[in-house]
């Protein structure tokens, strides 16, 4: 340990080697300075955390590193300040401050740098010398003499620090680079200030020549409008202007209607009377183009062949058979009938399933121009039918934006999220697209900002919606509904089999290599991965796997994979859901197999049941809708109006006890009238003591009088009981129908009851029966 006399820098840090000047103008280091030079001394130089102190405190407030330099030369300020040459010899560390009565002095320690002469250091230093040339050559700011000397330096350490003091960077950064003893790191330090310096000067750069080029483009192109602006005034003649010979010829070459063309005609003769660069003439000048840009008469020819349009279809999607057949119609109506006007159509489904997409493909299939109208969110009347002209900024409505894009009266219209439309003090949109969606009213649908009657009766309009329920009835009621529901696990094996794992591999490069996905792999991803009403995540897990192969046909040169079911979790992570367990076969006593629908399929649902003491009350639990809680206060009274029929054991029963039911899975919202039947036989179980079969689901509304109603969702139901292991399934008498849904994959291994009333369900459930 070494002492000597220690000056306070504030903002400055130097570097061994560096040669610079320092003003000092503390009444306590100017005794220290003067101090040095008396004794012929070295001073310790380390910078202050807080530049703003005035009196900082000792040590804490001085930063541990610094260097020990020798005075070169003094010269004293008028301002009694005092100018100091010094020259930085080393780092040194500073381990401990003293502050006398006039001055201070340093413990300190000097320091040597490290891992100055390895390979891997030439090459950064290198990497360094190179980005550094380039840097002096954007800035220009750094002497090019600078540049020679440093290619003759030889040590590495050295040439750092001469390029580390002649950065543009703030204090604290000089700092971290004076504590950096390794050489190579302060290399890779230095490579990273660097490329973050270039890329400022390289900005500062394009922003200098941008300002540049549009100063003098902005003066020449003022000076000559404002010249040709003051000729016309003395003429009192705008009509040549460029912009307005070409609206003129524009006019002339357009096919309009004749009372589209008389009121441009009237439009052209205002804005020829207006100044060019006038905000009327702006306005003006914006609706005339937008009027001669919508296609008044231009149309695209239909494909009216059949086996074509159906190829097509069947191409992008699978299944989604009533969409697709309700389109053939509509080309076979389209071919007997020219005339014809065009289709309004609502697909209805969850999301995911294709509805977006199956748009776009039925536009391909009628060989007409698609165009997307995004309703989500909108809110204001006027971004379906436009803004008046007298409004500042003024526009078309979205529906005449499109027909503008599309460039033909008969595209194909998507009305996207159609039941996220909501309204506000500003009107209600869903009440704008009344007409537009009603073949009565649409060939004169009147655009507030165009002003004019336009014809949509052309457009095949189809909409998308996810929940029906927020669609108003007056617009239900003009739109053709196709329920799409969501997809059954066979149907999405299928569609990742013959479309999403083509995809997948196109799209990440393994197009030429040979990847065998097996059926059981792409059902795990299904059950375990994904827990979906359409195929989105579906695709996301496929694309996911295959960006792993691809990953290890780089790595491992491989040309041929097969994927296994126990690799799976290392290629796509631990599974996000739990498979739905089998059921057990043992008969149980208050526990009923129920069905359920949910946005993602069919699923059991499990009702328990105990008796507990009470007065003959019922209670429910697992978070219940109010429809369901109805249900189940239905099934309760049918069953205490039948204790006859039903032999309870204990009359008395309903004086000392009461029925909880409970549905597992209490975080889940349940709801809806098709557990009437499974709540019936879970209380007539716990009235009883009968057992109930458990290799048997059922789902059904029940009555007062006993009777089981129809309910929906019948193909997903039956496909989730046949997942959790169930084989036996009762369903409502009026649902037979709908046994046809079925896929015959499933049908085939079920056996399928029907029920008119509880008495039919009863004599199937219990063991004893």
């Amino acid at each position: 340990m070494s002492k000597t006399l220690f000056l306070p820098t504030r903002d400055l840090v130097i570097f061994p080697g560096i040669v610079t000047p320092i003003y000092v103008g503390r009444v306590k280091s100017i005794n220290t300075l003067e101090s040095a030079v008396n004794s012929k001394s070295k001073l310790v130089l380390g910078m202050q955390k807080d530049p703003s102190k005035e009196n900082p405190d000792f040590p804490e407030d001085i930063y541990n590193i610094g260097v020990i330099v020798n005075i070169l030369q003094i010269v004293k300020m008028p301002n009694n300040n005092i100018k100091v040459l010094v020259e930085a010899e080393d780092r040194v560390t500073i381990d401990g401050i003293e502050v006398g009565e006039t001055e201070y002095k340093a413990t300190y320690k000097i320091l040597k740098c490290t891992n100055g002469k390895t390979k891997e250091t030439e090459a950064v230093y290198r990497k360094v010398l190179s980005y550094f040339e380039k840097y002096v050559g954007l800035t220009g700011k750094i002497s090019s003499e600078l540049l020679v000397n440093l290619k003759g330096i030889k040590d590495i350490n050295n040439a750092f620090d001469i390029i580390s003091s002649n950065l543009p960077v703030k204090s604290e950064i000089r700092q971290e680079l004076l504590e950096i003893f390794d050489i190579k790191e302060r290399g890779y330090k230095l490579l990273e200030l660097l490329t973050n310096e270039m890329e400022i000067a390289s900005l500062e750069k394009k922003i200098d020549d941008k300002v540049k080029t549009k100063m003098n483009e902005a003066q020449k192109a003022y000076y000559i409008k404002e010249k040709i602006s003051a000729m016309k005034e003395e003429l009192g003649d705008y009509s040549q202007d460029d912009d307005m010979l070409d609206l003129v010829e524009k006019l002339k070459k357009a096919k309009l209607p004749k009372e589209v063309k008389q009121k441009l005609d009237v439009e052209m003769k205002k804005l020829s009377k207006m100044p060019p660069f006038s905000a009327e003439a702006t306005v003006s000048r914006n609706y005339i183009e937008t009027v001669l840009d919508l296609p008044w008469e231009k149309t695209t020819k239909d494909i009216l062949d059949l086996k074509k349009a159906n190829e097509i279809l069947e191409r992008d999607h699978y299944g989604l058979k009533d969409a697709k057949n309700r389109v053939l119609d509509y080309l076979s109506v389209k071919k007997l009938n020219p005339n014809m006007k065009g289709g309004i159509l609502c697909l209805a489904g969850p999301p995911g399933i294709g509805k977006t997409s199956l748009v776009k493909s039925i536009a391909d299939a009628m060989g007409r121009k698609f165009v997307r109208v995004s309703l989500g969110g909108v809110r204001d009347e006027a971004e379906i039918r436009g803004h008046r002209r007298t409004y500042i900024g003024s526009m078309p409505g979205k529906l005449i934006k499109a027909m503008k894009d599309a460039g033909t009266k008969n595209p194909v219209i998507l009305l996207d999220e159609i039941d996220k439309m909501s309204n506000d003090y500003k009107g209600d949109p869903a009440s704008a697209m009344l007409e537009v969606l009603d073949p009565e009213q649409n060939s004169h649908f009147e655009d507030h900002y165009v002003d004019m009657p336009f014809d949509l009766s052309k457009v095949f309009f189809v909409a998308t919606a996810n929940d029906l329920r927020n669609v108003s009835p007056p617009l239900r009621d003009r739109m053709e509904i196709i329920n799409i529901s969501s997809y059954t696990e066979f149907e999405k094996l299928h569609i990742a089999k013959k479309y999403l794992i083509k995809q997948a591999k196109e799209e990440n490069g393994l197009k030429d290599y040979d990847i065998h996905i097996p059926d059981s792999v792409i059902m795990k991803i299904i059950d375990e991965y994904t827990r979906e009403a359409g195929v989105r995540n579906l695709k996301r897990e496929i694309i996911t796997l295959c960006r792993k192969i691809a990953r290890e046909v780089v790595e491992q040169k491989k040309k041929k994979f097969t994927i296994k079911s126990s690799s799976l979790e290392k290629l796509l992570g631990k599974p996000k859901f739990r498979p739905e367990k089998a059921k057990e076969k043992q008969p149980k006593q208050g526990v009923v197999n129920g069905l359920a629908w949910t946005s993602v399929g069919g699923v059991t649902l499990e009702v328990q049941g105990v008796s507990i003491p009470g007065k003959g009350e019922i209670s429910l639990t697992g978070t219940l809708g109010n429809v369901m809680k109805e249900s189940a206060q239905v099934a309760f009274t049918y069953v205490k109006a039948n204790l006859d029929k039903y032999k309870l054991e204990n009359p008395e029963f309903f004086e000392k006890k009461n029925i909880h039911l409970h549905f597992p899975e209490g975080a889940t919202p349940k709801d809806g009238p098709s557990a009437g039947i499974t709540i019936v036989t879970a209380i007539l179980s716990v009235l009883t003591g009968r057992q109930v079969r458990q290799d048997i689901a059922m789902t059904g509304e029940v009555t007062i009088t006993g009777d089981v109603l129809a309910i929906g969702g019948v193909k997903e139901k039956v496909i989730g009981a046949h997942r959790a292991g169930i084989r036996e399934v009762i369903l409502p008498d009026d649902n037979r129908m709908d046994e046809s849904d079925i896929p015959s994959e499933v049908a085939k291994t079920m056996t399928i009851h029907f029920a008119k009333t509880y008495d039919d369900v009863e004599k199937l459930v219990f063991a004893d029966k």
